[in-house]
C-alpha cells in the first residue's frame, strides 16, 4: 500500500491550496469596478500575508503560521467583503499552527 500522510501534512497541503485558491480570487476581484490604487495595496498585503503563513506551513515554522493567521483574520474582519475568503484560509493557517505546534511538543 502507499504512504500515509499524517493530519499535519493534509493541513500544510491544504494551507497552500488556501492561499493559492485566496489569491486567485483576489487577482480576480482587483479588476472590478471601483478600482483604486488603495484596492491594490490592500490585495497586495492580503496575499503577501497569506504566503507567508504558506512558507511558515511548508517549512514547518509556527510563528510565521500564526502570522499569516492572524493578518488574514484581523484584515478579514476589516474589510468583510474579502473576508468571504480570507477568515476561511486564516482558519486553515490557524488549525496548522495549533497542530504543528501541538506535535513539536512531543
Amino acid at each position: 500500500m502507499g504512504e500515509r500522510y499524517s493530519t499535519l501534512d493534509i493541513l500544510r497541503g491544504a494551507s497552500i491550496v488556501a492561499v493559492t485558491l485566496l489569491t486567485i480570487v483576489l487577482l480576480a476581484i482587483l479588476p472590478a469596478p471601483g478600482y483604486r490604487t488603495s484596492r491594490l495595496v490592500l490585495f497586495t498585503v492580503t496575499i503577501f500575508i497569506g504566503w507567508i503563513g504558506a512558507v511558515g506551513a511548508v517549512f514547518e515554522r509556527f510563528r510565521l503560521l500564526l502570522i499569516g493567521a492572524l493578518g488574514q483574520f484581523l484584515l478579514g474582519f476589516w474589510n468583510f467583503t474579502i473576508g468571504l475568503v480570507m477568515l476561511p484560509t486564516g482558519a486553515v493557517l490557524l488549525v496548522t499552527a495549533f497542530l504543528l505546534r501541538e506535535n513539536s511538543d512531543t
